[in-house]
């Protein structure tokens, strides 16, 4: 993809990104985790994003930054995404928001950039407990990506 982004920083752990937001708000550290879910029959992951707060030394999912850069820091979660696979092929990452109108974020950066991101992965979306192939158009629980 060749979409704007910011630049990552990979954490010493393998599953652990880092970049950081730069608008009116300031200069805000955002972190990007990977967390196993199985392994079996499938490895499956699931991408947790958020700001960290140092005052309690934690990433919050919740808060709302509002930094004037929505696309560029989607832009910077799908590079993280794309970095990630580039070794595990075979891995699902399993994207919900941590609230509604997240995931909601979520379903239309994909829709905005999904020829950009379908060109990479088989996009899928959760309604009611079922996959289905991504549409535009459609409201969606989660999302599911894998590498092509």
């Amino acid at each position: 993809m060749h979409l704007d982004h910011y630049d990552l920083y990979p954490g010493s752990e393998n599953f652990y990104y880092e970049f950081y937001s730069e608008g009116p708000k300031g200069r805000i550290r955002k972190i990007i985790q990977f967390h196993m879910l199985q392994t079996s029959p499938d490895v499956i992951y699931n991408l947790g994003f958020g700001d960290w707060v140092p005052e309690v030394d934690a990433v919050d999912d919740l808060v709302v930054s509002n930094n004037k850069d929505r696309k560029k820091v989607l832009a910077t979660v799908a590079q993280a995404v794309i970095d990630f696979t580039e070794n595990r092929r075979d891995a699902f990452i399993v994207v919900e928001g941590s609230t509604a109108s997240r995931t909601r974020l979520y379903q239309m950066g994909i829709a905005e950039f999904y020829d950009d991101i379908s060109s990479l992965f088989h996009i899928s979306g959760m309604i009611n407990g079922k996959w289905h192939v991504f549409e535009k158009g459609r409201n969606y629980e989660s999302f599911l990506v894998k590498r092509k």
